[in-house]
Parts: structure tokens; sequence; C-alpha cells
């Protein structure tokens, strides 16, 4: 019998030891590391970076990324992976000779220091990558719904109020547009849920420079972004905004199959987002580079949990007391929906990860000359 993977030698307690952690690992491995330092610091004033390490060639034929935590709440099943990979490499498979990796560790480093989705601007970076403002789109459903998105005060009753709001709008325009509505990001109000940012943040500017170097030269190259929250526990699903034509969707199910799924098509447990990192990669990408980014989400809880607990962050930190009990709850129930104490689920997350991997360098292999 199989036996599975370990996650406590891999999963982080918190972001200062996922980061030396990391940096150990690949230290050990012979990696190649750079650390982009931020202007902002942690909770009691720890250095946050975003750290990078490569194997292989310095320029190689294929290139095989995994990048991780660009929202903060959800890196630590990123940063647990891409320290497998540096430690038990074979849980992957060895690269072949022409082939390189990458490690983007912690692309939002003060959400995962403080344990929040967001950035220390309240940005979901995961909708920051896009033409600012030219391309901030109007929300009306957003606004419709944002006093019970945003609400300044959380009790029985506004919860109750909200429940019903929801519900009301879902009823009369389905359930795929709520999701939509809760989900799509918004570039309007700075202190509500999946705000988008007004230009682009420093994590953005670094992932490009971060995407352009690395890519350049490369003939083909796979990204995987690691996330988690959407869809059944410790299963993954490999999502793109692409449309079922492009090229990019196409290699996609050529490797995974019908777990590779377009947001933009309605087969994902996604709604289809704007401004994502699929997007500031394909520009970043040296023109000549056949580049395969996607998401890999893996699923924690049901999407009610997980959007309640999302709204209780965002009250707690614009009108809540941290320090107090409710405080230590909200922050408590965040980071059990985006990553679960389960030693069950820790340990599928790295097993299934290790064969997305796998399967991103086998297809590598296959399309190359």
């Amino acid at each position: 019998m199989k036996r599975s993977i370990d996650p406590t030698a891999h999963f982080p307690a918190d972001y200062r030891q996922a980061r030396e952690s990391f940096l150990a690992a690949a230290e050990s491995a012979g990696a190649r590391v750079t650390s982009h330092v931020l202007d902002v610091r942690g909770a009691d004033g720890c250095e946050l970076a975003i750290d990078t390490a490569a194997l292989g060639p310095a320029i190689p034929d294929s290139l095989l990324v995994v990048s991780s935590g660009i929202h903060g709440a959800e890196g630590r099943a990123g940063s647990a992976l891409q320290h497998l990979l540096l430690t038990q490499p074979e849980a992957a498979g060895f690269l072949p000779p022409e082939m390189g990796l990458l490690l983007v560790h912690a692309l939002n480093p003060w959400g995962f220091d403080m344990g929040r989705r967001v950035n220390e601007h309240n940005v979901d970076l995961n909708r920051n990558f896009l033409r600012h403002p030219e391309e901030h789109e109007i929300r009306p459903d957003y606004e419709r719904l944002k006093v019970h998105l945003n609400p300044t005060h959380m009790d029985e009753e506004h919860d109750a109020l909200a429940r019903q709001a929801f519900t009301a709008f879902a009823r009369e325009h389905g359930g795929a547009r709520l999701q939509q509505a809760l989900s799509a990001g918004q570039h309007a109000h700075p202190k509500g849920t999946q705000y988008g940012g007004h230009e682009a943040e420093p994590s953005n500017q670094l992932l490009r420079k971060i995407a352009r170097e690395g890519m350049c030269g490369v003939s083909r190259a796979a990204w995987i972004d690691v996330h988690t929250g959407l869809g059944p526990h410790g299963v993954p699903e490999l999502i793109t905004e692409l449309p079922p034509s492009d090229p990019i969707y196409r290699r996609g199910r050529a490797w995974y199959g019908d777990a590779f799924r377009s947001a933009a098509s309605g087969e994902s447990v996604s709604a289809s987002l704007s401004g994502v990192i699929e997007v500031g990669l394909c520009e970043e990408a040296d023109p000549a580079c056949e580049l395969t980014p996607f998401t890999a989400e893996f699923g924690t809880y049901p999407p009610e949990r997980v959007f309640w607990a999302l709204r209780a962050d965002n009250w707690l930190q614009h009108h809540g007391d941290r320090a107090s009990a409710r405080g230590q709850a909200v922050h408590s129930e965040l980071q059990e929906v985006f990553s679960p104490r389960d030693p069950g689920w820790q340990s599928a997350v790295l097993e299934a990860g290790a064969r997305v991997v796998r399967q991103a360098r086998e297809g590598l292999i296959q399309d190359g000359p």
C-alpha cells in the first residue's frame, strides 16, 4: 500500500515559519534564490518578501513554475507543496535536464503573515491584474448588495437581513449571477470585499518582473498558481479564465482532462473574475514562449461557509476588535476555511498537488520538440 505524504514535514504554522523553511530547503537543494523585500512590515515588524527559488538551467528550454500565497490566508497549502518539491523532488517526478523549476513563494506576504486573504491595502491581488482605471468595471449587482456584503455591524439581525437579500437576489437572478456579484471583483469601495485596487500593487509589479525575467528565452512554460477554498474537500480543480476555443484551454484539457475547466464558459466552481494573475502572466511572457497558466484550486468547505468567513473578516478589519474573543474567533474561522487543520486534508492536498505538478511536467515534455 502506498504511503501517504506526511503533512507535518511540509505545512508551516505561519508565514515566518513558511519563509524560513522555504529558504532553508531551497539552499539545501542548491537552488538559485532571490528575495524581493517589500516596503511593508509584518505584524511584529518582521521582514516581508516574495522569495523565488530556481533549479535547472539558467535559461531552460521549458519551465515549470509553482506560485503560492497570492491570497495570503491560502498561502500555507502552496508553501507546503513548494517545500515538498524542494525536499522530495521524486514526489512530482525529477525534471529532465533541459527543464527548469521556478518556485515563487508568498506573493502576498502581508496577507500570509496577518492571516488575511487581501494585502495591506485591502486589495485582492487576484483582481488587480488589469489596466487601471481603464478596465475597472461597474458592478451594479455588487452595488445593490454592498450594504449586506460590507456591514458596519455584525449581529444576528444584520446577518438575517443579509441572508434574506442574497436569497431574494438568487431567486430573481439565479445562483450563478449571485456568485458573480459576490466574487468577480470591484474597484469602487476600498474597504469592501473583493476590492481590486485603483493601481497596480507592488506584488503585482514584482510578479510581472519575475515572470518576464523567468520566461525570457523559454520555449514552453507551465505556471501553476495554488489556491484553496472552492470545491470538494481536498480535491483540485484546474481553472482558467480563457474560453474553450483558446489554445491554452486546449492544452490544459490535454494535460488534465475534465479537471481543467473554464470559468468564462461556466464549467468551473469559480465565477468568471476580472484582473486575475493569468492576465498578467500572459502579458509578461516572452512572445516566443508557449505559456500554459492556470489556478490549482483545492477545495475546503462549502462555499457558503467560506463566504461568511470572508465577510466577517472584512467587517473585523474595518469595524471590529481583533484582540477581542469575537475577533479571535473570526480570525480562526478564516484560517480554517482556507487551510483546514485536518491532517487528512493536508495530506490529500500534497498528494494531489504533486500529481498536478507531475502532469504539467509530462505535458511540457510531450509538447516539446
